[in-house]
């Protein structure tokens, strides 16, 4: 009896487990909208989610940009270059995700600047 009750409760909190990280996942497409410092820039991103690692592409005014980071618990830290006129800009990204929108904020060395993300 005991062994079968123990059975239930671990099952129960691998459930509960899985369940979390689906929802805290940023796998898929999503559509975000950076208040930068020149207006409102409307991106699309594609991640790829394995364990805490996350992949992807960023695409926007400048072109496609290549992304990686992490995602910790409902935080999510990303890093990617963007070509520009003046050469390649570094920037990080860090975000709470909450289901299928994320809140954050860009840091691209010369400032910073906040945006929102909506999962399609």
């Amino acid at each position: 009896m005991i062994r079968r009750c123990s059975a239930l409760v671990f099952a129960a909190a691998l459930a509960v487990a899985a369940t979390v990280q689906a929802q805290n996942g940023v796998a898929g497409d999503w559509t975000l909208t950076i208040n930068g410092p020149q207006g409102v820039i409307d991106t699309e991103a594609s991640f790829a989610q394995d364990g805490d690692k996350v992949t992807g592409t960023l695409s926007g005014p400048q072109g496609d940009s290549d992304i990686s980071g992490t995602m910790s618990g409902s935080t999510l830290s990303l890093a990617f270059s963007v070509v520009t006129q003046n050469g390649p800009l570094d920037v990080t990204m860090t975000a709470d995700v909450n289901g299928a929108e994320m809140k954050g904020t860009l840091d691209f060395g010369m400032g910073t600047a906040d945006f929102t993300g909506k999962k399609k």
